[in-house]
């Protein structure tokens, strides 16, 4: 049985769901040539990519349903379903995630109607969703490395096959150990391969999106940029995080820098980026160890050696009054300029200088999830 199973049933999982993600990236980049500023962070936790990515597999959802009621076979697809749903948590948030569930859950009713099958499947959707709400908001607050998460997520997949093998739930039943066995095994390999996948895009699309920033100095802000960053932020990660030394990090963005590109032109957008670059070179003098770069269109981050999260969380706040104080005038008209900011502190749970940077980036982007003209500071408790 297991042999079979390796054989066919894996080998097609794989290259389905393969072909699944890859559809999912290519509307996305799609999306982000005319929506993503070059050097600025992908996330699609917020905006249209969040918004494409929970309509793309809600459809898939109801699709993956249909399938198995033209079929009559649901046991095929309980793997996918599973991956999908925990992989829309950790990438799309409870909100979005909970979208995907509800598509699932109707479509369940709409073609097999309100069956014992039916509220079988139902709660074991929303007991799948609310453990992985609870492992998702645990492994925020102590920045879970992604491999242990990935054996996290093997162990809910395991749950549940082994729940199925002793309860002899309906939707798989008749189902024998061996079996049971094969499908959590076929999950394990599923599972891994598609963090990797999902990791390695990221990774990939970020660097797209960075790719135009090469320089070490821009003459625009009169600050260091994104290529010195790189270097001189791997630096202090390594010095700090060996003497578990405090080192805080403020990452601001621009709101509404798009707009105001496509309304008053280009010329207007660079004489905002100066007049934001001479500001926050001005106001981090105050830190002589301090670091102002520009890694993005409109972002931009502060390197704080020495500086402990409290100081650094009210530092972002005068920051952020002392730009939205100063007026900027473009053909004689003002322009009220807002940012939005996140701020995190290095922790010794940092495994990587990613880890670190990617924490405060969404701090960054909770602070546009929720609304703009926001600080979010990395306190563990959002």
């Amino acid at each position: 049985m297991i042999n079979a199973w390796f054989q066919q049933p894996l080998i097609t999982d794989i290259f389905v769901m393969l072909g699944v993600v890859l559809l999912n990236q290519l509307l996305l980049r799609g999306i982000m040539n005319f929506t993503i500023n070059a050097g600025q962070k992908i996330d699609y936790s917020v905006g249209i990519l969040n918004v494409v990515s929970v309509g793309y597999f809600a459809v898939l959802a109801i699709y993956f349903q249909y399938l198995g009621y033209d079929l009559q076979s649901d046991v095929a697809l309980v793997n996918f379903r599973i991956l999908i749903l925990i992989y829309t948590m950790i990438y799309l948030g409870r909100r979005g995630s909970a979208v995907v569930v509800l598509a699932d859950c109707a479509s369940r009713a709409a073609f097999y109607g309100l069956t014992l099958n039916t509220y079988e499947s139902w709660t074991t959707e929303v007991t799948v969703w609310l453990i992985m709400a609870l492992i998702a908001t645990i492994a925020k607050r102590i920045h879970l490395h992604l491999l242990t998460l990935v054996m996290v997520i093997n162990c809910v997949g395991g749950g549940f096959w082994l729940l199925a093998y002793f309860l002899q739930l309906r939707r798989v039943a008749p189902l024998s150990g061996e079996a049971a066995l094969g499908h959590f095994v076929s999950f394990i390999i599923l599972n891994g391969l598609l963090a990797y996948v999902l990791r390695a895009l990221d990774n990939e699309n970020n660097h797209l999106s960075a790719i135009t920033y090469e320089a070490t100095y821009d003459p625009l802000t009169r600050l260091q940029n994104y290529g010195m960053f790189d270097k001189h932020y791997e630096e202090l990660f390594k010095r700090y995080h060996l003497r578990n030394a405090p080192l805080s990090m403020i990452a601001i963005d621009i709101d509404w820098f798009k707009s105001l590109n496509d309304q008053y032109g280009h010329l207007a957008g660079n004489q905002v980026l100066a007049t934001i670059g001479r500001l926050l070179d001005k106001e981090t003098a105050v830190y002589p160890a301090a670091t102002c770069y520009r890694v993005g269109g409109e972002e931009f981050n502060i390197l704080l050696p020495g500086v402990a999260l409290i100081d650094a969380g009210n530092f972002a706040r005068h920051l952020q009054e002392e730009i939205a104080a100063t007026v900027i005038r473009v053909d004689d008209q003002p322009l009220a300029i807002t940012v939005s900011v996140g701020v995190a502190q290095l922790s010794l749970a940092d495994a990587t200088a990613s880890d670190f940077y990617e924490r405060t980036d969404r701090m960054l982007y909770q602070s546009k999830g929720k609304g703009r003209n926001q600080i979010t500071v990395d306190t563990g408790e959002q």
